[in-house]
């Protein structure tokens, strides 16, 4: 095998930690000898065994003429578990390709460094645009210093989230909610306004994957929120309420929503409303990586007008509403500074259409 399919497969392995090992990055490891794969491994779980030792605790024998394949920077740096380059050169192994370097600056480096000082050889660089893509989460939170911003907006053909009238209204089908609900099990938290809260009661679980259910994060003002709605009822998951400070200020209130278990936010803001950039800020400092929003109309409008917005997926349904609640709200325009460059993409999900747009 080339070098370029055994570093796929070790993206292919990477990929099965996802949901699952944030804040860490998706690493996928291989040993082969001669082209020939003797061991895989990937990260499983945050806290548990990095790739490299999971690959190397599933291959006993040895390691004379050996090749460990991973897709991202062995650590050089004692953190959950200890440096995984320090393992490398322990073991005895002669060769390791790396398709990238790490941007976390506990290790940016260090860890490739190591190995060589080591008498490691080191090659870098195999499939480093597919590796970082691939990590494209964590690669921003290391770089920008804020969350990965998602939002998600379900919309008709003529760009309404849902009837004026209606409480509860399922524009898309069923795949759609199906990849929605992957999106969920894959991030660290879901935000939604208040409003959503009170029109639709919903749950905003990752019920229809596989993955965890992530924190939720609500931002209510003025502290509207019921402490009876469904979203404080779905077990030990942790829930965020950003609230403006003067509101919080409401004992009674705060106290109800404490004892369901949510965590309440006082933060600035001005009439009524939080600054976005206040709330990002808020829960990079909480450590979430990635942040999914799923509405409504007025938080989307105002994630789109702060330019904090890294990935916008729009599902379009094949239906007219004519009239109803529009997916954005009238507002100021983004101001140019905050523009970005896009790469726009569109497919089909069941009956609707996806369309995307990922900031460079």
């Amino acid at each position: 095998m080339t070098d370029e399919q055994l570093m796929r497969e070790c993206l292919r392995l990477a990929k099965r930690g996802a949901g699952r090992v944030s804040p860490n990055p998706m690493v996928g490891a291989v040993l082969t000898r001669k082209g020939q794969i003797l061991a895989r491994g990937y990260h499983r779980r945050f806290g548990g065994p990095h790739a490299e030792i999971d690959c190397l605790a599933r291959f006993s024998g040895s390691l004379r003429g050996t090749t460990l394949y991973v897709n991202l920077e062995p650590c050089s740096h004692q953190g959950k578990t200890p440096p995984c380059a320090r393992a490398i050169v322990e073991s005895g192994i002669p060769e390791v390709v790396v398709a990238m370097q790490d941007p976390n600056p506990l290790v940016a480096g260090r860890g490739i460094r190591a190995l060589r000082r080591a008498g490691v050889r080191v090659r870098l660089g195999v499939l480093e645009k597919e590796a970082r893509e691939l990590n494209r989460v964590f690669v921003h939170h290391m770089s920008r210093r804020r969350p990965f911003i998602h939002m998600k907006v379900a919309q008709s053909l003529d760009g309404y989230i849902a009837p004026r009238t209606a409480r509860k209204y399922w524009l898309t089908g069923r795949e759609s909610k199906a990849l929605v609900h992957r999106w969920r099990s894959e991030c660290d938290a879901i935000l939604v306004g208040a409003g959503t809260i009170a029109a639709d009661n919903p749950r905003l679980t990752a019920r229809l994957s596989r993955g965890r259910n992530p924190v939720v994060v609500i931002l209510d003002g003025r502290l509207r929120v019921s402490p009876d709605a469904r979203v404080f009822k779905t077990g030990s998951r942790v829930v965020l309420l950003a609230a403006q400070r003067e509101f919080v200020a409401k004992e009674r209130k705060v106290a109800a929503l404490v004892e369901t278990g949510c965590v309440v936010l006082g933060l600035r803001g001005i009439n009524s409303r939080i600054n976005i950039k206040t709330v990002v800020q808020a829960l990079y400092r909480y450590g979430f990586m990635s942040i999914l929003v799923e509405g409504g109309s007025s938080i989307f409008s105002q994630f789109a007008r702060s330019g904090q917005t890294d990935r916008l997926s729009v599902f379009i349904a094949p239906v007219l509403l004519g009239d109803g609640i529009p997916a954005f709200s009238a507002g100021k325009a983004v101001r140019s500074r905050q523009r970005r460059r896009i790469r726009l993409s569109a497919r089909r999900i069941g009956p609707d259409m996806l369309v995307e747009s990922i900031a460079e």
